[in-house]
């Protein structure tokens, strides 16, 4: 499947939601795992820094291919 077909806007939101989630929980400080808040990662987990490092890298590179995308790289 040739990236050609996936609509601009779907990178943006892709890259707008990824990004805000990595750096809500950098704010926050702490990742709930499930609704009664049983098992809460906090930033002195090695789980914690792989969420964010993840997300925010998919963030980024989201961003990155919506600019290409819109400089018509």
């Amino acid at each position: 499947m040739s990236d050609e077909q996936t609509p601009l806007w779907r990178w943006l939101v892709l890259g707008c939601l990824c990004t805000a989630g990595a750096l809500y929980v950098l704010y926050a400080g702490e990742l709930a795992i499930d609704k009664a808040r049983t098992m809460v990662v906090n930033r002195s987990s090695p789980l914690y820094w792989i969420f964010v490092g993840v997300f925010g890298a998919f963030g980024v590179l989201s961003l990155r291919k919506a600019w290409q995308r819109i400089r018509g790289g």
